[in-house]
């Protein structure tokens, strides 16, 4: 019975995980996709627009999508933690943490590579 109560916390935890990370992703990919202007501008300094943009936009809505089907939970969440460990780099060594006074961009970013590194460390114990 203890057993299966906490098989169940653990799945709504993963799901809860899912949702999260998925939600991230899926927000900044839209941004980078739908040509928002801040996206624009953020991947010019960086030398990365267009295709840059565009490739990192289809690689978070991929991610975003592999985790919400459950044989594909391990790619999205490793997928997803690279994207956004290389979002943790590029705003330390690169942006600043704050993109022009706003830390919500560095925030969403560790928030997404420590429930996707969760994640993935769920999917290896068979309980998400």
């Amino acid at each position: 019975m203890l057993k299966n109560k906490v098989m169940t916390i653990k799945f709504i935890i993963g799901w809860v995980l899912i949702i999260i990370v998925s939600t991230i992703l899926i927000y900044n990919a839209y941004l980078k996709l739908s040509a928002n202007a801040g996206a624009i501008t953020l991947f010019t300094s960086l030398g990365m627009e267009p295709y840059g943009r565009i490739l990192l936009g289809f690689l978070e809505l991929s991610a975003a999508l592999l985790l919400l089907y459950p044989a594909t939970l391990k790619y999205g969440a490793t997928l997803g933690a690279v994207l956004m460990a290389g979002v943790i780099l590029i705003h330390i060594f690169k942006l600043g943490i704050a993109l022009n006074g706003d830390y919500k961009f560095f925030i969403m970013g560790v928030t997404a590579f420590l429930c996707a590194t969760l994640l993935l460390w769920l999917s290896t114990q068979k309980t998400v």
